[in-house]
């Protein structure tokens, strides 16, 4: 047995455990997927212009090296 197996083993007994089915919808509407969906591509751009903008920042503050003279 592989780790997937065992791991898909262990998710199926769990649900199996607390009474939930995986392909059961209810509840989850799609207007409430679509705003969490949403939401989660807002933060992500945010983190990576917060990201860019420090990387951006270190390679600016590397000094440049002067030419040997010769």
């Amino acid at each position: 047995m592989n780790m997937l197996d065992l791991i898909d083993q262990t998710w199926h007994y769990v649900l199996g455990r607390l009474g939930i089915d995986p392909y059961d919808e209810e509840g989850l509407t799609t207007t409430e997927l679509a705003v969490v969906t949403f939401l989660l591509v807002g933060a992500a751009i945010v983190v990576m212009g917060i990201i860019f903008a420090a990387a951006k920042n270190n390679a600016e503050s590397i000094p440049v090296p002067d030419a040997p003279a010769g």
